[in-house]
């Protein structure tokens, strides 16, 4: 039987901080992802993740009872946000950019329609605003509820269904050209 996230904390409250170990690899990939996808570097991502770790649990002791997970990726987001403001020049994404078209020019031409596709996707992304963006990736790339959604972002339900259907909306829009 797996230990909930609510025990485990009450456990590393306690003295037990070995147990921080169980929380990290329950969520260190969906984390990194979060980083990676705001970094675009797979060493500034694992660096980014570290920080988001230690400083979660150095403010662990401000935990309340909610879900675990809504409480650390908040505050991974906020990190990311904080890192995003402090460092991403337009010159980072131009070079992401490039790296993208030619990565995708050295693929086959199934895998280069396929990565052509994913391209498009991930550019017409990049047009919502980060919060929405992780909204969306949150929703449909890791299936997390809009009760969860709420929770992290701080919104109502109703509040999320509107940012995820006129996100979708939005991103329909400039897939299609219209």
């Amino acid at each position: 039987m797996e230990i909930s996230d609510n025990q485990l904390v009450s456990r590393i409250l306690k003295g037990d901080t070995n147990t921080f170990a169980t929380l990290v690899d329950r969520y260190n990939s969906q984390i990194f992802n979060l980083m990676y996808r705001y970094s675009g570097s797979t060493e500034e991502a694992a660096d980014m993740t570290q920080d988001v770790f230690l400083k979660s649990f150095e403010k662990l002791e401000s935990y309340r009872e909610q879900r675990f997970f809504s409480w650390l990726y908040t505050l991974a987001l906020n990190h990311a946000k904080d890192w995003s403001r402090k460092r991403q020049t337009n010159e980072q994404k131009l070079a992401r950019l490039k790296h993208d078209s030619s990565t995708n020019e050295q693929h086959a031409s199934g895998e280069l329609e396929s990565q052509q596709e994913n391209t498009s996707l991930l550019k017409a992304l990049e047009t919502l605003s980060p919060d929405n963006k992780e909204m969306v990736l949150l929703k449909y790339q890791h299936d997390h509820s809009i009760r969860e959604l709420s929770e992290i972002f701080n919104l109502s339900e109703s509040a999320v269904k509107m940012r995820l259907h006129r996100s979708l909306a939005e991103v329909r829009t400039v897939l299609t050209g219209d």
